[in-house]
């Protein structure tokens, strides 16, 4: 999700008259409150704003990717931080003069973005480190944005109630339904993965597909029925679960799972069963009518320099085929080739007729 020069305009958002969100102090942080009500203040505002996730991954972004911008460029950025549906539906209601930049989308939102017209096409000349990227990675969305970053999502469990752990998704299921060990995985209504992950991807594996999802709710709805299987939204309540023994195992991005296991969690270890796992990946795009500097951003930030810093700070792998992570977590990073790519532009026409479904086989 990233880029590299300014495009020497001169001309920031308050001075082409657009709305934009008041600065914070420090870094320029800014929530996106005034988004969400469009009370938006125009009130000094950056040369670029930057749509961004919070927590570590904000914070990740700001060491890794803001502030080399900023010295490289002697340009301000204002940080974002909220919901991409959000931002994208505030994107569309004002297109002439759109109060974000750049944003960061999970794939689901980024092919959102795509179809709805609301973000520019990266090209070679304005994001050279295009060339860069992964082969599994370049060309995705023809350009309208790039992956930037990515999760694979696999198993954590504890090693002192699953001693041995599935090897393929088969036997997670199996084992589930044996009662071998009681089970975690995300309910179709976690938005950054419910569909893919848990739709998709069990249709896929029992011999359905993007048209056919019946086996896989099959496969959940007898999982669920043997009463050791729990459905889970919050990301840190499996951790919570995990912790207090409600749980002994949970379908888990691989970045969050290994950042718990060395926090002091050593009897917890974490898997990609066969044949893979889902990848989630994290786009970055510029959007259509925003400042041209959101195209330098973008090369910076999927420069192998940025990428290495930002992929080893947040234990998620990276596109940039060039970055290096730290030795000291390198081996926690999940392979591209062990990754599986859901058909993501082809599911969202089919997500309410998938959630309606699920509802009625599975419950809420």
């Amino acid at each position: 999700m990233d880029a590299q020069h300014g495009d020497g305009s001169g001309i920031d958002g308050a001075a082409r008259g657009r709305p934009r969100p008041a600065r914070a102090s420090g870094l320029r942080l800014t929530i996106l409150a005034g988004l969400a009500t469009g009370g938006v203040s125009g009130a000094q505002a950056a040369d670029l704003v930057v749509g961004a996730f919070g927590g570590v991954w904000e914070q990740s972004l700001r060491r890794c990717v803001v502030e080399p911008f900023q010295k490289k460029t002697g340009k301000t950025v204002d940080v974002v931080l909220g919901a991409p549906i959000q931002w994208l539906n505030q994107i569309a209601a004002s297109p002439g003069k759109p109060p974000l930049d750049i944003v960061y989308n999970p794939s689901e939102t980024a092919y959102d973005a795509i179809n709805r017209g609301l973000v520019d096409r990266f090209t070679p000349d304005k994001v050279p480190n295009l060339a860069k990227l992964g082969p599994r990675f370049a060309g995705l969305g023809d350009g309208y944005g790039a992956p930037h970053n990515y999760g694979g999502m696999g198993l954590i469990y504890n090693t002192e109630t699953v001693p041995e752990p599935p090897k393929d998704w088969k036997s997670f299921v199996e084992g589930t339904v044996a009662g071998k060990w009681k089970a975690a995985m995300p309910n179709v209504n976690y938005p950054s993965g419910g569909l893919t992950v848990s739709v998709w991807s069990f249709a896929t594996l029992y011999g359905g597909g993007i048209d056919d999802v019946a086996p896989g709710l099959a496969a959940v709805k007898r999982m669920q029925k043997s009463g050791n299987l729990s459905l889970w939204t919050d990301p840190n309540g499996v951790l919570n679960g995990l912790r207090s023994g409600d749980i002994d195992m949970a379908m888990y991005w691989d970045g969050r799972a290994w950042t718990f296991i060395d926090d002091k969690n050593p009897q917890f270890k974490y898997v990609n069963p066969d044949p893979g796992v889902i990848v989630g990946l994290t786009w970055i795009q510029k959007v259509k009518n925003g400042s041209d500097l959101g195209y330098a951003f973008a090369d910076l930030s999927l420069s192998a320099e940025a990428q290495s810093c930002f992929g080893s700070a947040i234990r998620y792998g990276v596109v940039n085929k060039d970055a290096v992570f730290d030795p000291k977590i390198a081996h926690e990073i999940t392979a591209p080739e062990r990754l599986i790519f859901p058909p993501f532009q082809e599911i969202p026409p089919r997500q309410a007729k998938w959630v309606e479904t699920w509802n009625k086989e599975i419950g809420r």
